[in-house]
């Protein structure tokens, strides 16, 4: 009988922390269609015969590279995946370039450094105006680590300020450098300020949705 009953409080505890972990979600994944994630899951050359440069070995091959992979959290994504908030807000980034274009005057990195642009989308799916100013971001090395600095181009950029009508969606950027010998992966995350999330504890104590992928 006390097995029993151990066994039922057992059960009745890994409810209760199942019910708690899930009541902290901000949201769930839309993942890529399964033909995107099967072309960026292709497995490259990791070999001794391998042509990938240390750097590009070490993104594409380490235990850390950022490949799709089955049953993760919500909150990590992969280029081309959108988060989708529990107010129908949704993040999708939908790319991670290098920067090869600049103005007179640009910022343009040093020889030992990769400048590189991140590119989401943001999709109102409420029924009120969103203040854009509202969502943060930032970037930093998944490779070995590894510092952003946030550099000034003004060419094929669009910074992400203003309001976001109900039914709209809105393309912008932000533009980096990264060492290179940090490697070229990227995690970049998103994280809402808006005071109707701020209040809802259920979502502002979980994790903030985070991309992960290689600059290209």
């Amino acid at each position: 009988m006390h097995g029993r009953t151990t066994l039922i409080c057992i059960a009745a505890l890994a409810i209760t922390l199942t019910a708690c972990a899930s009541s902290h979600e901000q949201g769930s994944a839309e993942r890529a269609t399964p033909t995107a994630n099967k072309a960026a899951s292709k497995s490259p050359n990791c070999g001794p015969d391998s042509t990938l440069s240390q750097s590009d070995w070490i993104d594409q091959c380490s235990s850390g590279s950022a490949a799709p992979t089955a049953n993760k959290p919500d909150t990590e994504l992969v280029i081309g995946d959108t988060f989708a908030y529990k107010d129908d807000l949704k993040v999708k980034v939908t790319s991670i370039n290098k920067i090869s274009r600049y103005g007179e005057y640009d910022d343009k990195p040093s020889a030992n450094k990769t400048a590189f642009r991140v590119v989401w989308t943001v999709t109102n799916g409420t029924t009120k105006p969103y203040d854009l100013d509202d969502l943060g971001y930032d970037a930093k090395g998944a490779t070995t680590g590894g510092v952003t600095d946030s550099i000034y181009v003004e060419v094929d950029s669009k910074q992400m300020t203003g309001r976001l009508a109900p039914g709209s969606s809105g393309r912008f950027t932000s533009e980096y450098t990264i060492a290179k010998s940090d490697g070229k992966q990227i995690v970049f995350t998103m994280s809402r300020t808006d005071d109707a999330f701020l209040q809802d504890d259920s979502a502002y104590l979980g994790e903030d949705p985070h991309w992960t992928g290689i600059i290209k």
